[in-house]
């Protein structure tokens, strides 16, 4: 007769099932609070009901994460709804155990009483709070981007003149918190205190604030461990200066009023600027250590058609003054790699280039014609990120905001939504042209190791771009695609279309 060990797991006696038990929840209770922290605070609560042992798990984890499931205003038949979530929040405060300060408060919420907000706060940054990330909601136009050269109609880089009052003032508690460590707010009115001392605070990202008084300095200056600052949609920037020398990245979304931006920090290695072209004579960054920079991405909002070169000069003078790059990302308009041979002469001084990134559109054989010049004068690139864009989309659009996503209902020059157009944009002309097909790039036969491709629908044009540089990659170890939604069922035929115009057979094509 066959002993227990020998029955397969199903078979085995229900007593000796129950003398293995649960082994996640023999864990102890600092990594079972572990485990929930990963989760959002109602998964989290919900635990409780799994058992006795999981009961009070949730009232020691630390974070208190919750997003406000309503996008509409207070009254009429939601209003109880409203009420529940106001509860909801305060419930999830003070249910934690006398032991568990809470070291994370993240928040998504509409419209939410002043009084009740600046209790949360109040509570939060008292039991030493870590992580502060509040952001709150209004009406539609709080999340649509402040962009003039966005896709709707009346497109604008300022705040609606409804707007003006609306928007919450920031809680004083927050800016004298000596615990907190990261701070993100979104949509609030900028006020502070008469001093502002915050010596721990490591991160800080604003997005669409107002500040009718100027105080984003202040602020700055407050901070004097900041390491890395995000300024997003913030119309009331004018001249910035940070001071800090512990920074070590700088991102600027957005902020289209803004004329100058003074790094001082020696220790700066990463810099993101997304906007519009700075004016010509204008030194709009000027940076302590150029040299210590190693990653810069750039994305310019405006189309640079009507552009000559000493107009896009400003940026092609900021990426030559760092020398040292290492990964440089270049989003530009109306096309990928756009005005290509304003920045070979850049790229040829760059010895330490070693990845490339370039987002856009590709509406004919020129745009690939622009890459391979960019390509032409990156002797010593590693690895070459592309993530094409379909066709620009129409300049009205309709708008929308739902509290759970930070890109829903904005004005992007990011990917639009799959759809059949007639814009112009040559899907059907698959043919490499000869004077493509003779172009020799250095870089794609000796040092070129990897190739990523984003968003890969298998247009004609996105075909004849995989297929000039797998042809022509013959150091090429590997070849990276993400396949467009409407792609993936056909994944097993594109992969060997892929892998048929390799030039190395040794290179791995890889679709996801």
């Amino acid at each position: 007769m066959a002993s227990d060990s020998d029955l397969p797991p199903k078979m085995v006696p229900s007593r000796r099932r129950r003398k293995v038990g649960d082994r996640l929840s023999a864990l102890p209770d600092n990594a079972l609070e572990r485990v929930l922290s990963h989760l959002a605070s109602g998964e989290a609560v919900r635990s409780s009901l799994l058992s006795r042992r999981w009961r009070r798990v949730h009232e020691g984890v630390p974070i208190v994460d919750l997003v406000d499931p309503k996008t509409s205003g207070r009254r009429g038949s939601i209003n109880n709804l409203r009420v529940c979530f106001d509860h909801t929040v305060t419930s999830a405060i003070i249910s934690k155990g006398a032991d568990t300060p809470i070291r994370t408060f993240r928040l998504q919420a509409f419209r939410p009483p002043y009084n009740l907000l600046d209790q949360w706060i109040a509570t939060v940054t008292t039991s030493g709070v870590e992580e502060l990330d509040v952001k709150l909601g209004y009406n539609q136009s709080s999340n649509h981007t402040l962009c003039p050269f966005g896709a709707s109609r009346g497109a604008s880089a300022d705040f609606n003149q409804s707007d003006m009052n609306l928007y919450t003032n920031t809680h004083r508690h927050i800016f004298g918190c000596p615990t907190l460590r990261r701070l993100r707010l979104t949509n609030w009115t900028l006020d502070l205190p008469a001093s502002v001392h915050m010596a721990s605070l490591d991160t800080l990202c604003l997005t669409r604030i107002m500040d009718a008084q100027g105080e984003l300095q202040q602020l700055i200056l407050g901070c004097p461990s900041l390491a890395h600052l995000t300024l997003e949609q913030c119309p009331s920037i004018r001249d910035i200066a940070v001071t800090s020398p512990c920074l070590r990245a700088f991102t600027m979304i957005c902020c289209h009023n803004a004329s100058s931006v003074e790094l001082h920090s020696t220790y700066v290695q990463s810099l993101h600027y997304k906007g519009g072209i700075p004016p010509r004579d204008s030194p709009f960054f000027t940076i302590t250590n150029y040299e210590g920079i190693k990653a810069v991405k750039i994305e310019i909002c405006e189309e640079l058609s009507s552009k000559v070169p000493q107009d896009i000069a400003p940026i092609t003078r900021l990426i030559s003054q760092c020398e040292k790059l290492a990964y440089l990302h270049l989003s530009l308009r109306p096309s990928m790699a756009y005005c290509s041979s304003n920045f070979t002469s850049v790229l040829r001084g760059l010895d330490s280039l070693t990845h490339l990134s370039l987002q856009g559109c590709l509406p004919n054989h020129h745009a690939i014609r622009s890459v391979s010049t960019l390509l032409l004068n990156t002797k010593y690139l590693e690895e070459l990120s592309l993530f094409p864009l379909g066709p620009e989309p129409p300049k009205e659009k309709k708008q929308t905001w739902e509290m759970g996503d930070d890109d829903a209902g904005t004005d992007s020059d990011d990917e639009p939504e799959d759809s059949i157009v007639t814009d112009g944009v040559e899907y059907s002309s698959g043919r490499m042209p000869k004077s493509l097909w003779r172009t020799y790039v250095e870089c794609l036969e000796y040092n070129l190791k990897r190739i990523n491709v984003a968003n890969y629908k298998g247009w004609p044009l996105e075909k004849m771009l995989a297929r000039f540089l797998l042809s022509r990659a013959s150091a090429l170890e590997e070849f990276s695609v993400t396949l467009a939604a409407g792609l993936y069922p056909h994944k097993t035929k594109t992969t060997k279309e892929l892998t048929s115009w390799r030039w190395n057979r040794h290179t791995k094509v890889n679709c996801n």
